[in-house]
């Protein structure tokens, strides 16, 4: 072979090698550019379905049962309704308008405050995820977890964001009930909850009149057990005393900040006066904000 005939052979090969390089290069960036897509799909498919709102105050507002919404290509917990059991047993059915009163007590808090609570709603349906329950009772259907995960983990982000930022916090569970339609029933799994609040303001910072539900009571709500009786003992309903939410987040955890359970009546929650529940319930929230956490 002649030297010219090398030089073109060796030619030939780089001019080879390059172009099997830029078809791998070329694959390589479409497979990353649609691995981005995909991501972005499944994180708008799971923002549609749980609202979360970034807060600028040390409370947080969540509500896990009050979402109607169906979830793509999940089938519904096979579970009868009713069913004894753990953290309440297997309950379907959603608590009516608690999404949008946990939305309403958000707006009236900006507007009172000029701050925004920490917001996350479930706007899936009950029937397919119950968010206040641990995942192995909380879902069925596997396709099901990654909106399980995404409503806890934002809740988890709130949390660790309102521990780094604030002294103290207090997270809000809104849930609805229809034992007694005139009551807020009090969840604090007996006091447990707010270990912290209660030693940094002793009871009164839960039942007093600054306190948190002292505060409902002063803006018209009835609440139970009522606020002579302290979070201790059995003193709550054991049916609505504080579930898998409060439990997770609350402040007898290392990692958890001081969390109540409010389960409203039916009445408070009826559509002539559901923005009223939400005007009033916020004027309390922002009172013992300011006693018993504003900075």
């Amino acid at each position: 072979m002649s030297r010219r005939e090398g030089a073109a052979r060796l030619l030939r090969f780089v001019l080879g090698a390059l172009v099997i390089v830029s078809g791998c290069t070329a694959s390589v960036g479409t497979e990353s550019r649609d691995g981005a897509r995909s991501a972005d799909a499944t994180d708008r498919a799971l923002a549609d379905l749980v609202l979360v709102q970034q807060g600028s105050m040390a409370v947080i507002l969540t509500a896990p049962h009050g979402g109607r919404a169906e979830i793509p290509n999940v089938e519904l917990r096979r579970a009868q309704d009713g069913t004894p059991g753990p953290w309440g047993g297997v309950h379907t059915g959603a608590d009516l308008s608690t999404d949008v009163l946990a939305s309403g007590i958000a707006a009236e808090l900006r507007k009172l405050t000029g701050r925004d609570p920490y917001l996350v709603v479930a706007k899936f349906g009950r029937k397919y995820i119950d968010a206040n329950r641990p995942p192995e009772l909380g879902l069925e259907d596997p396709r099901a977890r990654p909106y399980y995960d995404y409503y806890h983990r934002s809740i988890r982000r709130f949390v660790n964001e309102v521990r780094a930022k604030y002294p103290a916090g207090l997270l809000i569970d809104v849930h609805g009930q229809g034992k007694d339609p005139d009551v807020i029933m009090r969840g604090t799994i007996n006091g447990r909850t707010v270990q912290r609040l209660m030693q940094r303001g002793g009871v009164d910072a839960v039942t007093g009149p600054r306190g948190v539900f002292g505060q409902l009571e002063a803006n018209g709500f009835k609440v139970f057990p009522r606020n002579d009786v302290p979070p201790r003992g059995t003193s709550e309903d054991a049916g609505y005393k504080g579930g898998y939410t409060v439990f997770t987040y609350g402040s007898h955890n290392r990692d958890g900040i001081d969390a109540v359970q409010m389960e409203f009546g039916n009445r408070y929650r009826q559509k002539a006066l559901l923005d009223k529940s939400a005007r009033d319930a916020a004027h309390a929230i922002a009172a013992f904000y300011e006693a018993y956490l504003r900075p």
